[in-house]
C-alpha cells in the first residue's frame, strides 16, 4: 500500500498536477465566508510552513484532496495569521474545511492509504495542528476584510476548569460595547499534529471593528477586574490576531 501511495504521488509530481486552491482563498470582490448546518462537522487547521517544502506539500495535496472529497471535504475559508500575541507556535493561517457530518470525516480515516498520507504531513510541514468538531448550530460568518479578528486556543486550568468559562460569559457585555462579537466558539475539538500534544477546551473567534479594539478593551477596567479569572483558569493559552484576504 505504501508502495502505491508513494508510485501515485511520484506521477502526481512529475505531470505537475496539483490543485491551486488547496488552500482556501479569497476570489472576486465577494468576502469570504462560513455557512455551514447543525451536524457538519468543522476542521480548523493551523500550518507552519517550510518554504523549502512546497514540493512535499503539492505531494501531500495532490494525493490528500481528491480522497476527501470523495467523502464531500470542502474548502471554505482561509485568514492570515497576522499577528502572534502570544503563543510558542508560529501558523501563517487559520484554515477551515468542513464535511457533511462527523461520519465522513471518519470514513476517510478508515480509508487504507490515509495513514500513509498523513504520515507526509511531517515532512511537509513544520507543524500542523487540526482542531476539529461537529457544528451544534448553524454557522453563518462573513469574514469582513475590513475588520478584524482574533483566535484564542486555550487549555484550562484542571483544578478550576470553569473560570474560565465563566470570564468569558463575565466579558461578553464589555466586549460588545468595545466594537467586538464572539462569532464561533469550538468547544472540547478532536486534536491532530505532527507531535504530541493534548487537545485545547476551546477555540474561540472574536470579530473586531478596528485592529485595536482588543488593545483598547484591555486597558478597561471593567474589563481588567476579569483577568484574574482568566489568569485561574486556563493552563495555557495562544492569542492570534487574524485577517480576512483583501
Amino acid at each position: 500500500m505504501k508502495n502505491l501511495l508513494l508510485a501515485q504521488i511520484a506521477i502526481f509530481l512529475i505531470a505537475g498536477i496539483w490543485h491551486q486552491n488547496s488552500s482556501p482563498v479569497y476570489a472576486g470582490n465577494k468576502a469570504p465566508a462560513l455557512h455551514l448546518e447543525k451536524g457538519q462537522y468543522l476542521t480548523v487547521v493551523l500550518p507552519e510552513t517550510n518554504p523549502a517544502k512546497n514540493m512535499l506539500r503539492e505531494a501531500y495535496y495532490s494525493a490528500a484532496f481528491p480522497l476527501a472529497e470523495k467523502y464531500g471535504l470542502k474548502r471554505e475559508v482561509g485568514l492570515k495569521v497576522e499577528q502572534k500575541i502570544i503563543s510558542d507556535y508560529n501558523p501563517s493561517a487559520a484554515l477551515f474545511f468542513s464535511y457533511p457530518d462527523q461520519a465522513s470525516e471518519r470514513n476517510l480515516t478508515n480509508e487504507a492509504m490515509w495513514p500513509e498520507i498523513v504520515k507526509l504531513r511531517k515532512e511537509a510541514w513544520k507543524e500542523i495542528k487540526f482542531y476539529s468538531a461537529t457544528i451544534e448550530h448553524d454557522l453563518n460568518i462573513t469574514f469582513d476584510p475590513e475588520k478584524s479578528y482574533t483566535l484564542v486556543v486555550a487549555w484550562t486550568n484542571p483544578e478550576h476548569p470553569n473560570d474560565y468559562f465563566r470570564y468569558l460569559d463575565a466579558i461578553k457585555q464589555v466586549v460588545n460595547e468595545a466594537g467586538g462579537r464572539f462569532i464561533y466558539k469550538m468547544q472540547t475539538p478532536k486534536y491532530e499534529a505532527n507531535t504530541k500534544g493534548q487537545a485545547p477546551a476551546q477555540l474561540t473567534f472574536v470579530e473586531w471593528d478596528t485592529p485595536d479594539a482588543f488593545a483598547q478593551l484591555s486597558r478597561n477596567p471593567d474589563y481588567k477586574k476579569h483577568v484574574p479569572l482568566r489568569e485561574n483558569g486556563i493552563q495555557k493559552l495562544e492569542f492570534y490576531r487574524l485577517t480576512a484576504p483583501q
